[in-house]
This record gives C-alpha cells, structure tokens and sequence, in this order.
C-alpha cells in the first residue's frame, strides 16, 4: 500500500457466510472456511452491477490478508427470522430465494426458519471462529489472524507483517434471546440479562455491539434500513420508535463496569428517536465522563436535527434518517468515539454518483469514483468537528461491512482493493488543504495529506482501542 501501513476495518463478515455454510456438507477448504477465496470473476461483477446482489467472497482471511489488513473487527450476526419468514412464506421457496440475496446457504435458511433461540445461534457462531483454522498459506508465503483480547493482544499481534488481529462485535442486541414475540413467548427480562453476562465472561468478549439491527428486538425502534426488498419483507413493528423499559436495563447492563468490561454501544441501525433517547441517557447517567460511541458501519446525511439549521444539500449524501446527522458527529468526536464510513453504495451517495456501468467495469476511474465519496464523509466529518472545537481528522475509519450483504463501492469490489483508494484520497485530501478549507482550528489545519488518510485507514482505529480496549 503506498506510503500506508495497512488497514483496520472496524465491521466487517469473514464468518457469516463461512459459518452459514457449515450447515452444508462442506470440506475443509471450501465455502465453510474462513479462508476460502472467491474472488468477482466478470459474471459476479456484472450481476452486481445490474441487480446490486454480491455473490462472492469480500472479506474472507485470504482477501483480507492480500489486502494488508492489519485489525479486524469479525461481526457476529445471527440472523433475525424476519428476512427468512416473509412474502414468499417460511418454506423452501423462501429460502431459496433467501439464499439468492445473502449467499448464506440453503440449508442455513431453513434453519434460521424454525430457529427460537438467538443467544445459543450466537454461542454457536462465536465457537464456530474460534475452532476455525488460523494459518493459511497465501502467495507462498504464511498468514495468520489471531484473536485479541485487549489492547495488549493487538500490540503483540500487529508487530508482525503477516499476522491479523481480530476483535469481535456483535451485530444487533437480539442476539441476547430478544425479537421472538411474533413468533413465541415475549423475552424473559432476568435471561436477557444472565446472556448479557455470559457473554461478558467470554475469552474474548466483544468490544461492542450495534444495539438494533433490521428487526423488533423489544428492545429500540430501528431505522428503515432494507429498501431493496422492503416488498419482500416487514420491518414495521417498532420501526422508527424509541427505548423500552427492558432496552434501557440492556443498555446499563451492558455499559456496566461492574459485571465484566463495558461493551461499547454502536448506534447504526437505531432509529432516530432511539439515538435521540440514547444520548439522553448517556448525557444523564454519565455526564462528562460518557463512554464512547461508535457508528461501526455508517455514512452521515449531511443534515442536522434541526431543519431550520440545514443549509441547503449538496446533492452528494444520501439523505436518510439511518445515516448520521451532525449533532452524532459532535456526540461521538467528543468523547473519543469512531465513526467508520461503510462501502456501502446503497448508503454513502446518492444513487447517481455510485451507481456502476456495465460499460465501466474494468476501467480505472471506478476507484476513483469510490473516494471521491469516501472522501466527501471524511471532509463532511472534519468539518463538523472542526466547527465545534474537536479535533478534525481522529474520528473516521473504515467500517466496510462487507460479506453483510451490502453493494460494494464501484471498482471497490472486496478489501483486497482496498489498496486502490490511498492515493486517488491522498489527492483528495491534498487538493482540499490547499484550497483555504473552512477550518478555524490549528491541529486541524497543520496536518498532511498522509496523516489524514493513514488516520483513517488505521491510526484513528489503532488510537480507539488503546484507549478502549
């Protein structure tokens, strides 16, 4: 990577498919491996680019190794039922069509189906990566990821070329056994908690959680989030509502020092109303001395809570109430959060400034397209936390989410094209300094192209966990 040091990816899926795929008859280096490579041929980026649907490999350990990753953040995410119990019915026709979408398997579908218990589905994921194979040979040369436990972990893993540390999160706070009343009995408050403390108790804990995800969770309302398929599926229960009584307990039990170490809150997904209520009780029960805050997998709209404040949309942002609004920029820059940009095309942009010719595919300027975009979060970021007296260039990161089932950034296709974006960003971000930015603050102004950009690829990560982890 040129003149950079690697990466850090603050939410990314090398287990989910793998782990799906388990369900099948699977050998050892095949689709139920951790490893197995599954680069976009033409066809895969040609189905991508006319139906946005991923049907390889982004984010496996042989990608991410020739991609220069250097820490990962591996999701767990149990499936909610809600994708697999929808307008095409909760038999095999709505799996297969399930599995046409997510590349999870078939057979992982039809179980998720008749599955009743998330918590044990999560336990089943966490020791499925853990038994999974660590060393693999890659362009002759051996690579290995290494689970961390702490800050420590992570120092000792990194110092070495080829080696990856791997922290884990948790994708969605339904994994504690929440979400099923539709379809059984309402959560058990004293279970709920009991998982929240088992989890607590792991080897390797995660270092946190995105609280809501696409579904009722009985915990917080959710932001509209599956567009595509809205006609598909049925996100309404609880969408755009705020905290209930048991998702506030969620909430202290899993900030609480007292039971094991904080699990930080990674608010994408919430709705609206439920990050609203979530700084509220941070800015209540913590004062001044609030945990961080993380959007793991995000992009901002470029608006703030009041519409009256709003200056007129440059037309870039995707203007959505599941992206980002600038008082959360302030919130999360404030007290030392992260707010990783996700490769997301769905989510970064408007359609039209993303959007993939068949016409473009192998030409060069597709990455360059992708941080032209990538490039206009980070700068609309700078600029908000500059406006508010904090430091500019220390919040972004990258959180890619991919192999989540997501639309990669043109030209973007996996992390192993990561590579791709430093310089066409280092442009961006000399080009940007040069041209008198609206930025009052010293440290904010006196910095380089580099530092800006291997902040966001790695250092802003790098300083995150040695202060949270």
């Amino acid at each position: 990577m040129t003149g950079l040091i690697g990466f850090a990816d603050l939410h990314c899926h090398p287990n989910l498919k793998t782990f799906g795929h388990s369900f099948d008859e699977c050998s050892p280096n095949e689709k139920c491996s951790v490893w197995y490579y599954d680069p976009p041929g033409r066809f895969a980026k040609t189905l991508n680019t006319l139906t946005g649907i991923t049907r390889f490999s982004q984010s496996d350990f042989t990608t991410l190794s020739k991609g220069g990753a250097k820490i990962i953040v591996a999701s767990l995410y149990p499936f909610e039922r809600g994708f697999f119990i929808n307008a095409a019915g909760n038999g095999k026709l709505s799996a297969w069509l399930s599995d046409l979408i997510t590349g999870i398997g078939y057979d992982r579908i039809r179980y998720l189906q008749n599955n009743f218990n998330y918590f044990e589905d999560l336990e089943n994921e966490y020791n499925f990566l853990l038994k999974s194979r660590t060393v693999h040979r890659v362009e002759d040369k051996d690579y290995q990821w290494v689970m961390a436990s702490d800050w420590n972990d992570v120092v000792d893993i990194i110092q070495y070329e080829n080696k990856i540390a791997v922290i884990l999160s948790i994708e969605g706070a339904h994994v504690f056994n929440t979400g099923l009343g539709n379809y059984t009995a309402k959560a058990s408050e004293n279970e709920v908690l009991d998982n929240i403390r088992r989890v607590k108790k792991w080897n390797y804990p995660p270092a946190f959680i995105t609280f809501a995800h696409n579904f009722d969770n009985e915990l917080c309302g959710h932001a509209h989030s599956l567009e595509p398929i809205k006609r598909f599926v049925d996100q309404n229960s609880r969408l755009n509502e705020g905290f209930t009584p048991l998702g506030i307990k969620v909430l202290s039990e899993l900030l609480s020092s007292e039971n094991g170490r904080p699990i930080y809150i990674d608010i994408k997904h919430m709705s609206l109303q439920a990050r609203i209520e979530y700084f509220d009780f941070l800015n209540h029960e913590f004062g001044d001395n609030q945990p961080p805050t993380l959007v793991s997998h995000g992009a901002v709209n470029g608006m703030s809570y009041n519409k009256e404040n709003n200056i007129p949309d440059t037309g870039l942002f995707y203007l959505s109430d599941i992206n980002f609004y600038d008082e959360e920029i302030v919130q999360i820059g404030k007290y030392g959060g992260l707010f990783a940009i996700q490769f997301d095309a769905r989510r970064i942009a408007k359609s039209r400034f993303v959007k993939k010719q068949l016409k473009d595919l192998w030409k060069n300027k597709l990455p360059l397209q992708a941080a032209q975009m990538i490039w206009h979060q980070i700068r609309h970021i700078a600029e908000v936390l500059d406006k508010n007296g904090i430091h500019a260039w220390g919040t972004a990161c990258i959180g890619s989410d991919y192999d989540g089932t997501i639309d990669p950034l043109p030209g973007i296709w996996t992390a192993e094209y990561f590579t791709k974006l430093s310089e066409p960003l280092i442009e961006e971000a000399s080009a940007y300094l040069h041209k008198n930015p609206p930025l009052t603050m010293d440290e904010n102004l006196k910095v380089t192209p580099e530092e800006i950009v291997t902040g966001f690829f790695l250092n802003n990560s790098l300083r995150f966990f040695k202060s949270f982890f």
